[in-house]
């Protein structure tokens, strides 16, 4: 999807798709993106990862990374247990805060340019997953699962929704800048 849309805006000599673990992407960038998988990395990582992002931009190159937040004010009680969705939906996966994001940003020989949250917007994008998901149940059934995924995936899209219209958890468009 992503390499026709690069090709279709007459982008694909500008850019490189690379979908593969970061851990094994070498070279040189003057640009990188990474959307949402910042949370797959685990807080044990958190700091390799920004490292290698330092490593792969050349002074000066931008990093646009977007990625699920929590609420600074609930990091604390979060990171000390397991909710619903680090349980059943991504086993191992956490949430950073923005202020834990700006921490490993500047530990890291990152500036911060921009931070735009728009967490209002994904919880309209779940509300029509949602609806899309139940007006679909039937096709869903066909492919083979079952009630306890439909559930499953009930509760999930309704979680998340409430986390972001809550407030409690957000979504974030960073970029960064390698100091020169």
């Amino acid at each position: 999807f992503a390499r026709t849309r690069l090709t279709g805006a007459g982008l694909s000599k500008l850019a490189q798709l690379e979908l593969r673990d970061y851990r094994d992407i070498q070279g040189s960038y003057g640009h990188i993106v990474s959307i949402e998988m910042l949370e797959a990395v685990g807080e044990r990582y958190w700091h390799s990862f920004f490292g290698h992002l330092n490593r792969l931009l050349v002074p000066g190159g931008s990093a646009a990374i977007q990625t699920i937040v929590i609420d600074d004010a609930f990091f604390e009680q979060y990171r000390k247990g397991t909710d619903f969705i680090q349980q059943y939906i991504f086993p191992g996966g956490m949430l950073p805060s923005p202020a834990i994001l700006r921490q490993l940003a500047t530990d890291s020989g990152f500036r911060f340019e921009r931070c735009d949250f728009f967490g209002a917007d994904y919880a309209e994008t779940l509300r029509r997953w949602r609806a899309r998901f139940e007006c679909n149940l039937a096709a869903i059934e066909k492919l083979g699962y079952d009630s306890r995924f439909l559930r499953l995936w009930r509760l999930y899209l309704a979680y998340c929704e409430a986390g972001f219209d809550a407030g409690r958890i957000n979504v974030v468009h960073l970029k960064l800048v390698k100091e020169k």
